[in-house]
């Protein structure tokens, strides 16, 4: 459903929600909203580093800018996991495609802006949230 949502929200605004997986993976993260929070934390890390940092040292663009707001994001995730505790680090929600989701965040941030993200991003995240408990699917 997200990725539907997604893609009809971006059609119609063309507005990006930080890509097409982003809202839906957060909704299933809806019932951990630290792992929430620390996604987006993570992805304006991310932002800050590569545009403010990494850029002033190499020339980043397209495919290069996109891969250095993933590793970055990647890397951030991995210390932030060894410094939080063990349980907390269980329900971060970081794993298997989690994992890019700060990066692809970070991506979108850059692309147009703080507040155009993560308002659309939230917004299709309460819509198909909404619409699961509507179908009566289990998250």
């Amino acid at each position: 459903m997200g990725v539907i949502f997604s893609l009809l929200f971006t059609e119609i605004t063309g507005v990006l929600p930080a890509g097409l997986v982003v809202p839906g993976y957060l909704t299933l993260l809806i019932k951990l909203p630290q792992a929430i929070f620390l996604t987006l934390f993570i992805s304006i890390l991310t932002y800050i580093i590569v545009y403010f940092g990494v850029s002033k040292v190499t020339i980043l663009y397209g495919k290069r800018k996109f891969a250095a707001m993933i590793i970055v994001a990647v890397v951030l995730q991995f210390l932030i996991h060894t410094i939080l505790p063990v349980d907390y680090g269980n329900i971060s929600g970081l794993a298997a495609v989690g994992i890019v989701v700060p990066g692809l965040l970070a991506n979108t941030i850059q692309r147009q802006g703080l507040a155009t993200t993560f308002l659309s991003t939230g917004l299709l995240i309460a819509v198909t949230y909404g619409c699961s408990i509507l179908l009566n699917v289990k998250i």
